[in-house]
């Protein structure tokens, strides 16, 4: 693929994940209860996951959102620009925000701790591209 068209391609996705973020978000309280009842979880699994779920769809959607908009300017090619930096911040920011909330609830069910995890590994990566975008832009 072009370089363009990969940047396209990832703009396309960044809306596609902001639209089933909406998506899971509405759902969530239907999809909870299916899996308890499902695979015969603790009842109060389902009240777990959405405490941990719903603090972190905000941060997720700005993530998403910050994504879209460093995508969108690249596909410019106004890679200098000073918000680029800003926004690879926040969303790293927002990273180590979601790894906190599902580290706390990793102490009621267990998968959370992987991931918080994950999400600090994302924010490490992120600011690890911010990093490169200061000295090499500026």
């Amino acid at each position: 693929m072009k370089k363009s068209n990969t940047i396209k391609f990832s703009i396309m996705l960044s809306e596609i994940f902001i639209l089933l973020l909406i998506i899971l978000a509405a759902s969530l309280p239907f999809l909870t209860t299916w899996y308890v009842e499902h695979f015969a979880r603790h009842e109060n699994l389902a009240t777990t996951i959405m405490v941990t779920c719903y603090p972190c769809a905000p941060f997720t959607g700005l993530t998403l959102f910050y994504l879209r908009r460093v995508l969108k300017k690249i596909d410019k090619g106004d890679y200098q620009n000073p918000d680029n930096i800003k926004h690879l911040k926040y969303m790293a920011i927002c990273c180590i925000i979601i790894a906190g909330i599902t580290l706390v609830a990793g102490r009621f069910y267990l998968p959370f701790f992987l991931v918080a995890g994950t999400f600090m590994f994302l924010a490490l990566i992120i600011f690890v591209f911010r990093n490169i975008f200061i000295n090499v832009f500026k």
